[in-house]
């Protein structure tokens, strides 16, 4: 495999990874929010940008997964 491919692969799978952890802490953040505020206005949405973040994060992971996945040997 090409130098130059390889670490582009790598560069790429290591934005993504970072990406995904900082994601994590967000949510994180926002679930420490949502659980202090209680059942207060403000929290759906909370609660909904949480699914989301997740759901992206999860996402990206899998992105990485695959082109970890398809690197040729």
């Amino acid at each position: 495999m090409d130098p130059l491919l390889s670490l582009a692969r790598a560069e790429m799978v290591r934005r993504l990874t970072t990406t995904a952890g900082q994601m994590s802490a967000t949510v994180d953040v926002l679930t420490t929010l949502r659980d202090l505020a209680g059942d207060v206005r403000g929290t759906e949405s909370m609660r909904v940008a949480i699914e989301e973040l997740t759901r992206t994060r999860d996402q990206l992971l899998g992105q990485a997964r695959a082109i970890t996945a398809c690197a040729p040997v």
